[in-house]
């Protein structure tokens, strides 16, 4: 099989965001994460910063969203869709963004990309982590979050991911089968996690 497409799901404060950079620069393609979200926020006409929120909120509306992408290009307008959530309709705008995006090899992280594009075969599905202390120190010294605060933002911003993944895709966040491959970013190091993904796309 010949992959693609990156798709990252990472814990907070892992690295996943940098090792999917790291990894798109060596490859020669683009990575997308904060990005599909300025894409959304001019799509369904609202404030970055006020989407920023929903981003990782359990929506809660999992059926209905899978009925509503089913039937994606035939008519629907999610912009527009009034009986949609705003938070429904932000996660199927960037799942419509992630499918453009991706007609060109590309690594995308965070945002359900994997379960976005399901369908394709090219998808090299990927979750990073990593133990509490690494993650504290990244929490600190890369977001600049308050030493004493750092493990309360872990459990926090996992817990919104966990949720907003279980809800947009009916599954649990860390299950491994989920994934083609998990990476421990606190054992591996940033370097060496960029080079296996490197090599899973070159080989």
């Amino acid at each position: 099989m010949k992959y693609h497409i990156i798709a990252i799901e990472r814990e907070y404060a892992s690295a996943g965001q940098e090792i999917g950079q790291r990894t798109a620069k060596r490859l020669g393609i683009p990575c997308y994460g904060r990005e599909i979200l300025a894409m959304a926020a001019k799509e369904l006409g609202q404030p970055e910063h006020y989407l920023e929120d929903l981003e990782e909120k359990s929506t809660g509306s999992f059926m209905y969203s899978m009925y509503v992408m089913a039937n994606l290009g035939k008519g629907d307008s999610i912009s527009q869709g009034s009986s949609l959530s705003l938070e429904s309709r932000l996660f199927l705008t960037e799942s419509k963004i992630i499918q453009k995006l991706t007609q060109t090899p590309a690594v995308v992280v965070g945002r359900c990309a994997a379960h976005s594009l399901r369908e394709r075969e090219d998808v090299l599905r990927v979750f990073i982590h990593a133990d509490d202390a690494f993650r504290k120190k990244r929490a600190v010294d890369t977001y600049g979050i308050p030493a004493q605060k750092a493990s309360e933002a872990l459990k926090r911003a996992d817990r919104r991911r966990s949720g907003y993944y279980r809800a947009n895709t009916g599954k649990d966040w860390k299950n491994s089968q989920n994934y083609h491959i998990v990476l421990d970013s606190g054992l591996l190091g940033i370097e060496r996690c960029a080079d296996i993904l490197e090599t899973c796309i070159k080989s």
